[in-house]
């Protein structure tokens, strides 16, 4: 079930103040590779997930298709 964009747009506005977000290390919903010799990183989040996040990072960008993501290059 899609969430209502009122409630999208009150999650989105929830967002903490910026800051650097570092995801546990044994998080297996994170997903490790190399982008131009640089490591990165992308983990995602459905909208429930987020919801129930006790620390949101800044820098996530919520997708129309009802996830939420980071891309970090370490």
């Amino acid at each position: 079930m899609m969430p209502h964009a009122a409630h999208l747009q009150e999650i989105a506005i929830s967002r903490p103040l910026p800051g650097i977000y570092n995801p546990p290390a044994n998080d297996s919903s994170v997903a490790h590779w190399k982008i131009n010799g640089y490591r990165a990183s992308v983990q995602i989040w459905t909208v429930e997930e987020w919801a129930n996040l006790s620390v949101r990072p800044n820098e996530a960008q919520y997708y129309p298709c009802g996830v939420w993501c980071v891309l970090k290059m370490d």
